[in-house]
């Protein structure tokens, strides 16, 4: 009966969740995004010399360097922080159901959406550049090397700004902080510190997964950064979660 409850009440969470996400008026600025990146990809293509591997090296730096994290820190560090402010999310503490089951609710919503978002972004770009490349054998199987990228970056993501958005009440300036001087520069930075970073260990897998581009020589095992994004991800919903149930909303 309880185990009944508690799915009933994690499945109602999640699509009360990803619809309003859904709904909100961000869709604009995601509109804006993709059209940049639809943009840049198309024109690049036009350029001399343009290929594949410059096809690959762009969706690094505008997929998964810029638009991944930023759209996960749109959405996530928001999702529940919008909710206590507003004191909608009332509704959510006081019902029969754990907490921390309904701050999985709250991610599982949020990486539905942000995958939903990823896909239709990654196409069209991606298709931006197809259009006008003169190289299209392989553009296909680029794109959905990508998108599939760009799922694990989700996971890992959207628990890290999710749970900035429980713990802090301005979760987006400690958010900026991380992409741009974390992940951009310190990532870029020769050594082992570069390695810390999700970025790097996205393109660690993807240098499994594409012989296109700088990224497939990207050094490590791409088992280790797997299963090092999957323990990150747990560990953060976990603490998250943990963080919620003891959340005081005033």
């Amino acid at each position: 009966m309880l185990m009944s409850l508690n799915v009933i009440g994690l499945r109602t969470v999640a699509a009360f969740s990803a619809r309003k996400l859904l709904m909100n008026r961000r869709w604009m600025l995601v509109m804006l995004l993709g059209a940049l990146v639809a943009l840049v990809m198309g024109y690049a293509a036009t350029e001399d010399g343009a290929n594949l591997d410059f096809a690959s090296d762009l969706m690094v730096i505008l997929l998964l360097a810029f638009l991944l994290p930023v759209l996960s820190l749109i959405y996530g560090a928001s999702m529940i922080r919008n909710e206590m402010d507003d004191r909608s999310i009332v509704q959510v503490i006081t019902a029969p159901l754990d907490r921390r089951i309904s701050y999985l609710g709250y991610y599982i919503g949020l990486v539905m959406v942000l995958c939903l978002l990823i896909t239709v972004v990654t196409s069209i770009g991606g298709l931006a550049f197809l259009i006008f490349s003169p190289e299209r054998a392989g553009g296909a199987q680029l794109i959905i090397t990508f998108i599939a990228l760009q799922y694990l970056g989700v996971l890992v993501y959207s628990a890290l700004f999710l749970f900035l958005g429980t713990l802090m009440r301005q979760p987006i300036y400690l958010g900026l902080i991380y992409i741009f001087i974390w992940e951009g520069f310190i990532a870029s930075v020769p050594g082992s510190i570069g390695k810390l970073t999700i970025r790097h260990q996205l393109e660690v897998v993807a240098s499994e997964l594409t012989d296109l581009g700088s990224v497939a020589w990207t050094s490590g095992d791409w088992v280790v950064s797997v299963l090092a994004l999957v323990a990150v991800t747990v560990v953060l919903v976990s603490i998250g979660a943990f963080v919620f149930r003891q959340e005081e909303v005033a």
